[in-house]
């Protein structure tokens, strides 16, 4: 998760021609651009080959308030396709054994142990972040500019 804060500087003067409602607002706007650029990624193949679309679907954000949003990937899975696995071994919950799929629609096999040689890294919440922060940038100034030039601008 990322938490997303508006740092306008310590210049008071520039801290006070906003409203808690207009940093809210552009605080959310580059949280949203964020996650646009996380579904970008995901959509554009560069992270992952999606199977199910349990993933992309979990990436997403919201408003945390008092200037600050949160964005997300919420399964218990995402930091081990951001990240990948070392070599590891897989036993089953039940103390009984594995079932899991065979190739060519074989059906099933079944193990008590699985020595799993690990997975690669498939980078897609973190990845290509000098591109995201410039893009949050954009958007949030995009709000509070409109927020100085009044509903007219």
């Amino acid at each position: 998760m990322i938490q997303v804060t508006l740092d306008l500087g310590n210049v008071p003067s520039v801290l006070a021609a906003f409203n808690a409602q207009a940093i809210q607002k552009a605080v959310n706007a580059a949280a949203e651009s964020y996650n646009d650029d996380v579904h970008d990624w995901i959509d554009s193949g560069r992270g992952f080959t999606t199977r199910t679309g349990q993933l992309e679907g979990a990436a997403n954000w919201r408003p945390a308030g008092n200037g600050s949003a949160e964005i997300y990937a919420n399964t218990d899975y995402a930091h081990y396709v951001e990240d990948g696995t070392n070599a590891h071994v897989i036993r089953p919950k039940n103390g009984k054994s594995l079932r899991f799929p065979v190739g060519g629609g074989a059906g099933f096999g079944f193990a008590r142990v699985i020595n799993h040689p690990g997975s690669k890294a498939h980078p897609f919440f973190f990845a290509d972040l000098d591109n995201r922060m410039g893009n949050m940038e954009v958007r949030a100034l995009s709000v509070l500019a409109h927020a100085v030039g009044g509903s007219n601008g």
